[in-house]
């Protein structure tokens, strides 16, 4: 029986039978819009004046080329190529990002030339005396080197200020004074001090600014932003969109369940769980708000959901690709331990939303207002670049490869809609593939055989194009598909801008870490306050991730976390997958966690809602991933480490026990369960979670118990006590 709530709702007319429900989100309300980007930037976004505007585009275009030259045909060195990458960004977010909220030039001042010209300057200075700095860096600096530093630390710190706000620099800065006040601090903190030269030298080079996240960063991250804004522009994010409301739009909560696998799919290929939040929320949250949610529900839900994006495979966010780096662990077994743990995620977000559904009386949408899902296959081949993309990484390819194809199979699906080709003609294509992984990159250079797979391919389907009996000119096809790849440069460059930021400038902290040795009696301190309790430690490693994702990019915080916590943690024993994974978690889901949760603030400034009530609510949303990730310690199997049997159990048990204590948070099952019931199946739920034979036996009885009491009261002749 479902509750007749507060809301009697009408159902929301979105479109005739069959109409597409999304091609492009429609613009967010302004003050919404101007509220939301306090959370996602620094400083506001510049509206550039024509001119401005073409030279950032061509410039943007420029940066994505020149990764894409590099990393599969141009050898370069690796301090000059990572002094490119974060000085050109630099450039770039001088131009886009006013120097101040609410700043109204639409042009960039003097004093952004002037960091333009710092950035130039040092990546000049870099490349014309590479061999030297190489010899001398941190031991016998010049008066330039150092120079040059200071001038690139400080273009590293505004950038990253103007593009994702002060806590990161905040924290850069305390980092870099304790370089010089170390002989004065007491205790662990205690260090001989650095001198000016030592430090700014020491910082702006491979061991810090240039270090391992930037490195992640030039490799990877920036490619596979290019590849999610390429599969973005060809129709995949409105082919997702589409997708949910027909797969999921006449549900119980119709709406916010389409939210729920929209974001989580649109996430996949985004790097920032605000930029989710401000992307999917836009059209998701006043659907869910017309549908019979409350404001603060529909922003904590897309806010819970947009987080959650970040844990999905394949992609993950930007995080991930830093944890093979820094792991040297494949980023194929990274993205298949990711499956579980984001499923759960997924999971308890599901009932959470479904209950509320039933409690407040929310209906699905129409069935004949939804999109067919059948009509929809014929649109399915926009997906191809992503079933490239894993098919190359599963079969051996290189990340670098696997990215750089699956942009190039991105390209061919925009000119078959530009063409209006029929997906059945990508089929061929398809086996073209199946010939390029037969074939393999141990036999031919992985270049040369995924370029001559996707040259045929190209010559088929522009063979396809000519036989069309209503074909639109090659003018038209050729200029549409200029205009997209042009679209998806621009789209990639703005979302690249921020990651690169704040990963040079995780880099100062790293290297602070590194030339003081904090991070070794950190880990000392840590493990002494923890002494042999595994548990205490990992709590304490919790709180630090959730602490420095407060406020700042999960890439920074997972990065910065990493280099003070796992060291200490996998000291005691705990192995590496399962301790990276941990931190990882926890920086994410930073972005809902109070006082400071960036994607719940975002969210309720879409919702018009309060910020405090979104936070807490999205937090509880998101309750399983502050539970789960302890299982990554005690069963890796969770991870898909173990025996089928190991893994087939744990997998049973803990969503069984993320179901109950997503019920338990919600407080409804059939009707509103008294305080006493929800703590009974929560602690049922935690046992569950522990995964040992033991606590599931009991777990089990526990919930059969109550599940059953709780039939005979609501159906029986006996009422709940209260």
């Amino acid at each position: 029986m479902t509750c007749s709530g507060r809301n009697k709702v009408r159902p929301v007319n979105l479109g005739s039978k069959g109409e597409q429900i999304m091609t492009k989100s429609p613009p967010p309300d302004a003050l919404s819009a101007e509220a939301a980007e306090r959370f996602e930037h620094g400083s506001s976004e510049r509206v550039l004046i024509p001119g401005w505007n073409r030279i950032f585009v061509l410039c943007g275009i420029a940066y994505i080329c020149f990764h894409i030259a590099v990393l599969n045909f141009w050898s370069l060195d690796a301090w000059v190529f990572r002094a490119i990458h974060v000085n050109a960004a630099g450039v770039l977010c001088v131009i886009l990002y006013a120097g101040r909220l609410g700043a109204s030039r639409k042009r960039p001042g003097l004093w952004d030339l002037l960091l333009a010209g710092g950035a130039i300057f040092a990546t000049v200075y870099i490349w014309s005396e590479l061999d030297m700095l190489l010899m001398r860096t941190g031991v016998m600096m010049t008066t330039a080197d150092v120079v040059v530093a200071i001038i690139g630390i400080l273009v590293v710190l505004e950038i990253t200020r103007r593009s994702s706000g002060l806590a990161l620099p905040i924290l850069a800065s305390i980092f870099m004074l304790y370089c010089f006040a170390g002989p004065i601090l007491p205790g662990v903190l205690s260090h001989r001090g650095y001198d000016l030269g030592s430090v700014a030298s020491y910082l702006y080079s491979m061991d810090g600014v240039f270090g391992i996240a930037t490195a992640a960063a030039a490799q990877y991250i920036v490619l596979f932003v290019v590849f999610a804004a390429f599969l973005q522009v060809s129709g995949a994010g409105a082919f997702f969109m589409n997708f949910a409301f027909g797969a999921m739009g006449w549900a119980r909560g119709g709406t916010a369940k389409v939210a729920l696998l929209s974001s989580a799919l649109f996430g996949m290929i985004s790097g920032s769980s605000v930029t989710n939040v401000v992307a999917s929320g836009t059209f998701s949250i006043p659907v869910m708000k017309r549908a019979g949610y409350r404001a603060s529900s529909a922003g904590a839900i897309e806010a819970a959901a947009s987080t959650g994006g970040q844990l999905m495979p394949p992609i993950m966010g930007a995080g991930a690709f830093i944890m093979a780096e820094v792991t040297g662990i494949p980023y194929t077994s990274i993205i298949i331990a990711a499956i579980i743990p984001c499923l759960l995620y997924y999971l308890a977000l599901y009932v959470h939303i479904d209950l509320e559904a039933q409690k407040e009386g929310i209906h699905g949408l129409p069935r004949s207002e939804l999109p067919q899902l059948r009509p929809m296959l014929k649109d399915a081949f926009v997906l191809l670049p992503l079933v490239v993309l894993l098919a190359l990484l599963f079969s051996g390819y290189s990340v670098i490869a696997a990215g750089t194809w699956g942009t190039a199979s991105a390209m061919l699906v925009m000119f078959a809609r530009s063409a209006g080709l029929d997906s059945r003609l990508l089929s061929l294509p398809m086996l073209l593939l199946l010939v390029m992984l037969i074939a393999g990159p141990s036999r031919v250079g992985p270049n040369v055989v995924g370029g001559y797979t996707m040259g045929l391919s190209a010559i088929i389907l522009f063979g396809a194009y000519l036989l069309k009996a209503q074909r639109p000119s090659i003018a038209f096809v050729l200029s549409d598909m200029m205009q997209k790849a042009v679209e998806a440069c621009s789209l990639a460059t703005r979302q690249s801008l921020q990651l690169v930021a704040v990963c040079a400038c995780a880099g100062i902290v790293v290297g602070v870490i590194g030339l003081t040795g904090l991070g070794g009696r950190f880990s000392g301190l840590l493990m002494g306050l923890a002494g042999e309790s595994q548990l205490l430690a990992l709590f304490f490693a919790m709180l630090i991730a959730l602490i420095l994702g407060m406020g700042m990019p999960t890439t920074a915080a997972y990065a910065i976390a990493a280099s003070v916590v796992a060291p200490s943690l996998q000291r005691m024993g705990l192995p590496p997958l399962s301790v990276h994974f941990f931190i990882f978690y926890f920086a994410v889901v930073s972005a809902i966690t109070p006082p400071i949760a960036l994607s719940s603030f975002a969210g309720a400034a879409l919702a018009g809602a309060s910020p405090w009530e979104t936070a807490f609510r999205s937090l509880r949303y998101g309750i399983a991933a502050f539970v789960v990730p302890y299982l990554f310690i005690t069963h890796p199997a969770i991870l898909m480490d173990g025996s089928v049997t190991d893994i087939i159990q744990t997998v049973a048990t803990a969503g069984l026990g993320v179901w109950l204590l997503a019920t338990a948070s919600e407080g409804w099952l059939r009707g509103r369960l008294t305080p006493w019931f929800r703590v009974c199946l929560a602690v049922g739920a935690l046992c569950l979670i522990a995964g040992d034979v033991l606590t599931d036996l009991v777990g089990v009885s526990v919930a059969l118990a109550l599940i059953m009491l709780r039939l005979r009261t609501r159906f029986g002749k006996y009422p709940m006590p209260e």
